[in-house]
């Protein structure tokens, strides 16, 4: 696997640390299929950070990748393509989207190499916030002076929070009307928008190479 700096010498599309986003935003997680929630989520942090990574796990192991009834599988590029998708159409310019094997390893490496004094990391975790234990001692690994914040985004969706597995449990016979309400509101009318998402999300694979 390589290192955090390796893979930021290779094509990823990330400032380097000389670039002084003094605070930026980790949001790592699953997110397949992605859903406005997510999305919600990432807009939030967008109004707070200089720069939001959105780290997108992609397993290696395929008892870790979630399938329907028939085998269809997200790939984690398919995720990122959506949430581009929406970021683009929503004209919202200093979030970047990556895929990654071990995305609680991308949080401790970037403590560890990308942060120096004065900066400030925003650790965005959406829910009950269950997740946030794993990555509490990741700042333990910055510089002296970098400031740590968890931060618990609360679910989207009101009294039936949206469930990125209810959706998933529709993938094997997906209709534009299951799709919708899973869209941002702002792109729901956007013709152009739900029918590239719709095409990506009816075009999955079903065996993993």
């Amino acid at each position: 696997m390589k290192t955090f700096k390796q893979f930021f010498l290779g094509e990823q599309d990330i400032p380097d640390k000389d670039v002084n986003f003094r605070t930026v935003a980790l949001v790592p997680g699953s997110f397949k299929p992605p859903h406005k929630g997510h999305f919600e989520m990432f807009k939030n942090y967008a109004d707070k950070a200089d720069r939001v990574i959105v780290v997108i796990s992609d397993p290696q192991n395929p008892k870790s990748i979630r399938t329907t009834d028939l085998g269809k599988y997200i790939p984690a590029d398919v995720a990122k393509k959506i949430f581009e998708i929406y970021a683009e159409n929503e004209n919202i310019r200093n979030i970047t989207f990556i895929t990654d094997p071990a995305p609680v390893k991308f949080v401790y490496d970037y403590f560890a190499e990308r942060t120096q004094p004065g900066d400030k990391v925003i650790l965005g975790v959406g829910g009950k916030g269950e997740d946030a234990a794993r990555y509490k001692n990741a700042a333990k690994y910055a510089p002296e002076g970098v400031e740590f914040d968890i931060d618990v985004f609360s679910t989207v969706g009101g009294d039936k929070p949206l469930s990125a597995s209810d959706i998933r449990n529709k993938l094997d016979n997906l209709q534009i009307e299951d799709l919708l309400p899973y869209i941002p509101d702002r792109l729901r009318d956007n013709k152009t928008v739900v029918d590239e998402v719709y095409q990506l999300l009816t075009s999955l694979p079903t065996t993993i190479n």
